[in-house]
């Protein structure tokens, strides 16, 4: 028991002094005694100019919390809208796709029948240039026989499509030759040069 008694007041000694260097409000004994000093050498005005610059602040601190408070209201408010807006930029979006889907499937759709000439620029087998078609352009790439054939532009007329064939071959496309379409497939050129020529 006497150990046990001994123990306790080493850690009541221990705590009382590390607690002794310290007052009420976390000051030292030297700050303190220097705050209780200037508090004495305080006039009543100076004082009474204190506490009512404390209740100011206070005021104006609730002041700005409610405007805060108000401000925070506002941005969740506009956000919310921001929301509604932005889901209906993408309703707006996906209609007018559909709309735009819609208008190149008809006009697809009008090459598929009759006689149309396509000019083919080349065909490889390890060679891929798809991103070059993402923005809609005419150039068109089809997976056949083992290779990757692109095509660029549509031709009612033989002798434009050729034309079309000559200038690409004079800028260096050296490969590039004619392929025709009937009703959406390709088929031998004897077969509808004479039908697209009338």
């Amino acid at each position: 028991m006497t150990f046990t008694k001994s123990l306790l007041l080493v850690i009541i000694s221990a705590v009382f002094f590390n607690c002794s260097s310290k007052t009420l409000g976390g000051l030292t004994k030297e700050e303190y005694k220097s705050w209780k000093q200037q508090k004495k050498e305080m006039s009543i005005e100076a004082f009474k100019a204190l506490v009512e610059e404390k209740a100011k602040l206070v005021q104006e601190n609730f002041t700005l919390t409610e405007k805060s408070a108000h401000l925070e209201q506002k941005i969740t408010s506009k956000e919310d809208e921001i929301d509604r807006l932005a889901r209906q930029v993408i309703s707006l979006s996906t209609q007018s796709n559909q709309a735009s889907e819609g208008n190149l499937e008809s006009t697809s759709d009008e090459w598929q029948t009759g006689v149309a000439f396509k000019v083919q620029l080349a065909a490889f087998d390890e060679l891929d240039l798809r991103d070059l078609t993402e923005n809609g352009s005419d150039l068109k790439i089809i997976d056949e026989d083992g290779y990757i054939k692109y095509v660029l532009g549509q031709f009612r007329d033989y002798k434009m499509a050729d034309q079309f064939k000559k200038k690409l071959r004079r800028i260096g496309v050296k490969e590039a030759w004619i392929v025709p379409y009937k009703d959406g497939k390709r088929v031998a050129l004897k077969e509808v040069l004479s039908e697209a020529i009338d």
